[in-house]
């Protein structure tokens, strides 16, 4: 009995891959590259959990990365990621699948949860009522009307409260 619960206990991890391609591949060869990578992770016995295809983005600074003997810079690239399950002893064997990929600029694995972590796009200080009618918070105090005169004598009271102390 206890050897069967020590098998249902998985040693399996969940992850992450964020992955940035290199930019010279074309739209139409895009989907094979996506599809040749994920199954480069699947065959090391990876379960997909979510993705993201990639979509072309312009860098925030020119990466370099070293393919083929020669130093290739980078300003854009093909941004995606896919979220799997993988035995914990199989990590190591992908992390180095991956470094050797040519069609690669760059990559981060990294253990992770299961549940979706990206955040919603609920607008912040919009209250929810129970009548379906949204109340929207306003964070602009109304200031008392004033006339000009009223302000300077305001201003010239605060300046001699300041040079009496």
């Amino acid at each position: 009995m206890e050897e069967m619960i020590q098998n249902e206990v998985s040693d399996n991890g969940v992850y992450e891959v964020g992955f940035l391609l290199v930019p010279e591949i074309t739209e139409e060869k895009l989907p094979e590259i996506f599809g040749n990578l994920k199954n480069a992770i699947l065959d090391k016995g990876a379960v997909a959990i979510s993705e993201e295809f990639p979509k072309l983005i312009t860098l925030a600074y020119t990466m370099e990365r070293t393919i083929n003997n020669k130093i290739e810079r980078f300003n854009e690239g093909y941004f995606g990621w896919i979220k799997f399950e993988l035995p914990s002893e199989k990590v190591e064997d992908l992390e180095a699948t991956l470094r050797l990929r040519t069609d690669l600029v760059r990559h981060l694995l990294v253990k992770t949860v299961r549940e979706n972590t990206i955040a919603s796009k609920k607008g912040f200080g919009v209250r929810r009522r129970p009548g379906g009618k949204d109340e929207v918070k306003d964070n602009t105090s109304a200031a008392p009307e004033m006339s000009k005169e009223q302000i300077d004598r305001e201003i010239e009271a605060l300046v001699d409260d300041k040079a009496v102390a």
